[in-house]
């Protein structure tokens, strides 16, 4: 079980941690797997799918594997190019198997979704002001703070 708790020092309105992204191979077969250190993704619970740049699909060498639209906060429907990829967490476990879809930002390189967080469990505190973020793969109780 892969775990990973990161301990801010402030009251953080967005979680932004390290990433790998992974080509799509055969990563037990033994072939060596092309991938890309990203030291930006945001952790997005909003969004659905997971999003990589432009410029880490070209870094990969990665081929779209189809197109999908998106609506976000503004108007109309964007529509992307969709890759195939594998994340590799800072739990050091790799989610594989991704649809990624392509996006614009200059902040970010990548954008772990839905996709990617509902292996596992999450759970975000502000306690005396300062955030920690914890997230464990793969899910493994309840989190209720309730009781």
């Amino acid at each position: 079980m892969g775990v990973f708790t990161r301990h801010y020092q402030e009251k953080v309105d967005s979680i932004v941690t390290e990433c790998y992204v992974y080509a799509p191979s055969d990563l037990l077969g033994g072939e060596e797997a092309k991938r890309v250190k990203i030291q930006r993704s945001l952790w997005d619970t909003g969004a659905s799918v997971s999003l990589i740049s432009a410029k880490v699909a070209k870094v990969l060498g990665l081929e779209s594997i189809g197109k999908s639209g998106v609506s976000g906060y503004n108007e109309g429907i964007d529509v992307k190019d969709t890759y195939l990829v594998h994340i590799g967490l800072p739990t050091r476990d790799i989610v594989t198997d991704i649809m990624a879809m392509e996006f614009d930002s200059d902040e970010y390189d990548v954008v772990i979704g839905m996709d990617v967080i509902c292996n596992g469990d999450l759970a975000i505190t502000n306690k005396d002001d300062k955030t920690t973020f914890s997230f464990r793969i793969p899910s493994e109780a309840e989190i209720d703070f309730s009781k």
